[in-house]
């Protein structure tokens, strides 16, 4: 069998994987099985986010390349982080929850005028939940963790990656619309595009999934933390209060417009400051080092190139070239974004298709949830 394009393989198994998502999600709506609801809800999501989001991902994408999962997983960007961008990252994810929480209220106030009323399968946390220590780390680990690293693998791992051949920015809005279609509600569309978007490029900035991973994690950690400080009066509990009241003020639609302004513009100029220096932590820092490293051998080279020549010496001209390709540098205006990430390509045919017929069963189950409730 021949080895298939990025392009193919990462939409052909994504594809499959929501496929099989939706058909999950209706058996476990519909099927009742002898256990309380909570531990339901946590087979459904370890069924969904480690069998299929991480598993399948990562084993039809190796099927279809021809490759070792290991090399799947290097390609999806599972990569060492050091200390100082995961703490840029945890601040990413604080201001990409603040985003979220005015752009959800926003949206679900625009489609409650059409008549739509959320359903409360995809709320965080239904009425029925309680709210002790024991349901907290269980709604920790379900909603926090498993889709933190789960549905990044899926998303910024095999769509962000399998379709960078497209042009980063292609890359970047088809993921991030799936990702959004994925949750197949509409009242979570909206801020999961945006969240989506924003995590998708952290994950092309540095070149790595783990920021990915952390950004995902901050944002669902704080809609989990809320509600329960909330109802259990733990620190910061009434911030979704005060921060709906900040936005709304006295109910006049000025107020809300300048209020939103001025968030969105805070909100903006944190994320861009934030971004900018995730690039010098990360992509940047490597290129400097290298920089640094040629500079090293260039210098020990000159001072004594005779040295050079002896077998028992380790550092010889070749490894200069070794190093060009640790850091996949082919030319000066590669140092930051790589060749491949600087061209485009048109989709095949075959792609095309994969392509829309994906956009067409997010769409129309995500259309479904609007229209009649279900899901």
């Amino acid at each position: 069998m021949k080895k298939s394009s990025l392009v193919f393989s990462s939409m052909m198994t994504y594809f499959v994987l929501m496929t099989c998502f939706v058909l999950v999600r209706i058996f476990f709506i519909y099927v009742e099985l002898p256990f309380s609801s909570q531990i339901n809800d946590l087979i459904s999501t370890i069924f969904v986010q480690v069998g299929l989001m991480f598993f399948m991902s990562i084993f039809i994408f190796s099927f279809l390349r021809k490759q070792k999962a290991k090399i799947t997983l290097e390609e999806f960007g599972f990569k060492k982080l050091s200390l100082l961008p995961i703490i840029i990252c945890f601040l990413i994810g604080i201001l990409c929850y603040v985003l979220n929480t005015f752009v959800a209220s926003f949206f679900s106030n625009i489609i409650s005028f059409l008549g739509y009323e959320k359903s409360p399968s995809f709320s965080v946390l239904s009425s029925s939940t309680d709210y002790s220590i024991v349901a907290f780390l269980l709604q920790v680990l379900s909603i926090s963790i498993l889709p933190a690293i789960c549905e990044e693998v899926a998303h910024r791992g095999l769509l962000l990656r399998g379709l960078s051949t497209l042009g980063l920015m292609q890359a970047l809005i088809i993921s991030s619309i799936l990702f959004g279609l994925m949750h197949l509600n509409v009242n979570q569309f909206f801020f999961a595009t945006v969240l989506g978007f924003m995590i998708g490029l952290t994950a092309v900035i540095s070149k790595n999934i783990f920021p990915a991973i952390i950004i995902h994690f901050t944002n669902n950690f704080l809609s989990v933390y809320l509600v329960f400080a909330y109802m259990n009066g733990w620190i910061g509990g009434n911030f979704t209060t005060l921060f709906e009241r900040f936005l709304y003020g006295n109910g006049s639609i000025l107020s809300f417009f300048l209020s939103s302004v001025l968030v969105l513009g805070i909100i903006m100029l944190g994320l861009i400051v934030l971004f900018v220096w995730l690039l010098k932590e990360t992509r940047i820092k490597k290129v400097k080092k290298m920089l640094s490293d040629i500079a090293e051998i260039n210098k020990e080279y000159s001072s004594s190139p005779e040295n050079f020549n002896q077998d028992q010496n380790f550092m010889n001209i070749n490894n200069l070239n070794k190093l060009m390709g640790k850091y996949n540098i082919k030319g000066l205006n590669s140092m930051v974004f790589t060749e491949v990430e600087n061209k485009k390509q048109k989709p095949t045919a075959s792609e095309v298709v994969l392509i829309v017929a994906t956009f067409l069963v997010g769409g129309f189950i995500t259309l479904f949830t609007f229209i009649w409730g279900i899901l």
